[in-house]
């Protein structure tokens, strides 16, 4: 009974997985990523049984196996530097919220407003992890090393979407103790991503925001 169970579960969650998809037209949305396909597998298959993993809580290495792919694909497709993740999760968050202004869970009567918040990701044990700095905990009055996470986030007092991230290292290059960038070429994405987590914190949530903005997301107030 717990296998027949367990297989119904997979299938139910991966019709909802599927009915969410249509929904917000994920399939549009995952050829606008710069996706450079070696084989026969979509990016939106991938994206989809990824999705099925996490909501099963199970990491790549214990996930249900499929036909289509290996983990070893989706792990390429997540390092591969040339999609742009930052501007999918922009379309993504649009395309949420128009679906949710359709159906009225968005409360019209109240002003949105776009969030910024960073989190302290730590990793203690690391040494020569690219970028890795030391970064200051405020809630514990110390440096650690590890970087900070921004976010921007979009809610109208009741609903909160994520809208866009950006992984943070340090401006001081003296609080930078991991390896240096690999990739300087600022006209790739790689080169780009890297140049933006040596910036200033308050001038890439300026950037999240003008980019969301570009993405057609708006609100009355940051």
């Amino acid at each position: 009974m717990n296998i027949i169970q367990h297989a119904q579960n997979y299938i139910a969650l991966k019709n909802k997985i599927s009915v969410f998809n249509q929904l917000i037209g994920l399939s549009k949305l995952s050829r606008k990523l710069n996706y450079h396909r070696r084989s026969k597998t979509s990016l939106l298959s991938i994206l989809s049984w990824f999705m099925i993993s996490i909501f099963q809580q199970r990491s790549l290495y214990h996930a249900e196996e499929t036909k289509q792919f290996t983990t070893r694909t989706v792990r390429n497709v997540l390092n591969d530097a040339r999609i742009n993740w930052q501007r999918f999760t922009c379309l993504l968050a649009g395309s949420i919220i128009d679906y949710l202004r359709r159906i009225k869970t968005l409360d019209g009567r109240r002003k949105l407003a776009f969030v910024l918040d960073d989190t302290l990701i730590k990793r203690s044990f690391s040494k020569k992890t690219e970028l890795l700095a030391k970064t200051y905990d405020h809630d514990r009055g110390k440096y650690l090393k590890g970087y900070r996470g921004l976010t921007l986030a979009i809610t109208d007092g009741n609903t909160l979407l994520p809208v866009n991230y950006a992984l943070m290292s340090s401006e001081n290059q003296r609080n930078r103790i991991g390896s240096p960038a690999r990739y300087t070429d600022l006209r790739t994405l790689a080169g780009q991503r890297r140049a933006q987590a040596q910036r200033k914190m308050n001038l890439v949530g300026i950037e999240l925001l003008k980019q969301a903005l570009d993405n057609q997301i708006t609100a009355d107030y940051v």
